[in-house]
C-alpha cells in the first residue's frame, strides 16, 4: 500500500542561469495544487501539456511544460508533478516562492528517492545505487552505480538468501520428522549446499576487492626528498599549476590532493612534503604526516634524487622514480626504477601505465558486484557464519546459525534497522532526487 506523504517540491536541476529548469513535485494533494497554480485545469496521466505557472493574482509567471503523473506508476510511488520551467534564477526564485506559500515543502537531500524507498518502489541497494550514479566521477563508478541501480547486488543476495532457506528447510525437517520419513544422506546434502554457498560468497568477495576503491578512488602518494620533481609531476599529469614549483626546498611543507580519471578510474595523486631533517615545527608536521600517509596509501611513487633506496625501505608499496630526466645526458638503467621528466613527458605514460596494473588485476576488473563497504561487511558476516557452523551439534543449533546468517544476507537490501540506514544512504544525496 503506498504511503503519500506531505507534499515536498525541489529543482532537480542546478541553480544557475541555465536554459531550462526542472521542478518536481510528489506528495498528498500535490496534482490539487499544481492544478490551483495551472493555467490549464484539464490533465490526463502523463500527458505534458504547455502551461503557465500563475501567482497570487493569477498573473503569469512563466510558461513551461508541465506532466501530471498519477500513483503508483510514478518515481516516489505517490502522485508527482514534473515542471520544466525556464532556467533564470528571477523564474526559479519566484517558482519556489509561489510553491511554498501554497503549502508546498522544500524536499529534504534524497527525499523522493528515500519515499520510493519506502513505498517498496525499489530496494536498499537500489536507492544507493541512485545515490552512486548521482556522484559518480569516473566511467567504472558509473558501470557499477547502474548495476546496483538495476538489482545486481539484491538480485545476487536473495539468490544466497534462497539457498540458506533451504537449507533450513532441509535443517528443520530433521527436527520435525523421524529418521525413516526422511531422504537418505540429508544431512550430507546439507553441508554439501553449504559448502557450495560459502564457495560462491568468497569468490563474489575475491571479484569485489576493487569496490571500496572505485567509489572513493586509489590514494597514490608521491613521496621523496625536496626538489626530486615531486609538485612538477602532480603539475604534469593534472594539466595545471596545482603544486607550487621553486628550487627552494621545503616548498610544499603539507600534502595536496589531485583527482585523476585513468581509464575510468578514479586515483587520487597526493604531492607530500619533501622528506629531510625539517628546519621548523611547520616541516616537521608536513614530513610526520608524508610518512603516515604513506603507510595507509594503495602506492606510493617515490621521488629519488641519486640512488637513495635504503632510505625508503620501511615504505610499502613502492615504485622508484628518477625525475628530470630532460637535464640528464645519460640514461638511468637502473632495474626497478623508471625514468620521467614531467618537463617533455618522457615516462610519464609508462608510468601512469605501471601504477594502473599495480593497483587493478584485469581479473577483478570486469566482475566487481558489491559497491558499498557495507555490502562487503553484511556478506563477509554471512560468510563467517555459515563457515562456523559444526554440523556435529544438534539440529537446532545448526538452524539458528542458519538464521542469523540468513539475516546477516538480508539486511544487504530488505529495510531491517531502517532509520539508521537512511541516514547512511542519504547523507550524500543531492536535493531534488
Amino acid at each position: 500500500m503506498i504511503k503519500e506523504g506531505d507534499p515536498i517540491f525541489a529543482l532537480a536541476t542546478p541553480r544557475g542561469k541555465s536554459a531550462i529548469g526542472v521542478f518536481r513535485i510528489s506528495g498528498k494533494n500535490s496534482h490539487k495544487i499544481i492544478k490551483k497554480l495551472s493555467s490549464k485545469k484539464k490533465w490526463k496521466n502523463n500527458e505534458t501539456k504547455t502551461n503557465y505557472i500563475l501567482g497570487e493574482a493569477k498573473e503569469k509567471i512563466d510558461q513551461t511544460l508541465t506532466t501530471f503523473f498519477n500513483s503508483p506508476h510514478t518515481y516516489t510511488g505517490e502522485n508527482m508533478v514534473e515542471i520544466s520551467c525556464h532556467g533564470s534564477l528571477a523564474t526559479i526564485n519566484k517558482i519556489s516562492e509561489i510553491f511554498i506559500k501554497n503549502k508546498l515543502r522544500q524536499a529534504e537531500p534524497g527525499e523522493f528517492t528515500k519515499r520510493s524507498l519506502l513505498n517498496d518502489k525499489i530496494d536498499v541497494t537500489q536507492a544507493e545505487g541512485v545515490s552512486d550514479l548521482v556522484n559518480a566521477e569516473t566511467e567504472k563508478q558509473r558501470i557499477v552505480a547502474l548495476k546496483n541501480l538495476e538489482g545486481g547486488v539484491s538480485a545476487f543476495s536473495k539468490k544466497i538468501s534462497k539457498k540458506i532457506i533451504r537449507m533450513i528447510a532441509n535443517i528443520e525437517a530433521i527436527i520435525d520428522f523421524s529418521d525413516e520419513e526422511l531422504p537418505k544422506n540429508i544431512l550430507l546434502k546439507i553441508k554439501e549446499q553449504n559448502k557450495n554457498i560459502i564457495n560462491v560468497i568468497k569468490q563474489n568477495l575475491v571479484k569485489s576487492k576493487l569496490a571500496k576503491s572505485i567509489r572513493n578512488g586509489f590514494l597514490v602518494s608521491i613521496v621523496g626528498k625536496p626538489n626530486t620533481g615531486k609538485s612538477s609531476f602532480i603539475n604534469y599529469i593534472s594539466g595545471r599549476d596545482v603544486s607550487i614549483v621553486t628550487n627552494i626546498p621545503g616548498t610544499t611543507t603539507d600534502s595536496l590532493e589531485v583527482p585523476l580519471d585513468i581509464d575510468g578510474y578514479k586515483f587520487r595523486f597526493m604531492d607530500t612534503a619533501g622528506i629531510r631533517k625539517h628546519k621548523n615545527l611547520i616541516e616537521k608536521l608536513g614530513i610526520e604526516k608524508t610518512q603516515k600517509n604513506s603507510l595507509i596509501s594503495d602506492l606510493n611513487i617515490v621521488f629519488l634524487e641519486q640512488n637513495e633506496t635504503n632510505m625508503y625501505k620501511d615504505i610499502p608499496n613502492k615504485i622508484y622514480v628518477k625525475s628530470k630526466q630532460d637535464l640528464r645526458k645519460k640514461r638511468n638503467n637502473k632495474r626497478g626504477l623508471i625514468e620521467i621528466s614531467s618537463k617533455t613527458g618522457f615516462g610519464t605514460r609508462r608510468l601512469i601505465k605501471l601504477i594502473k596494473s599495480r593497483l587493478i588485476n584485469s581479473d577483478l576488473e570486469k566482475t566487481t558486484i558489491f559497491s558499498r563497504e557495507r555490502h562487503i561487511e553484511k556478506t563477509q558476516k554471512c560468510l563467517f557464519i555459515l563457515d562456523s557452523i559444526d554440523f556435529n551439534r544438534s539440529p537446532d543449533l545448526i538452524a539458528e546459525d542458519m538464521r542469523a546468517a540468513l539475516k546477516q544476507n538480508e539486511e544487504i537490501y530488505q529495510k531491517f534497522d531502517i532509520e539508521k540506514i537512511l541516514d547512511i544512504i542519504f547523507a550524500d544525496f543531492c536535493i531534488g532526487k
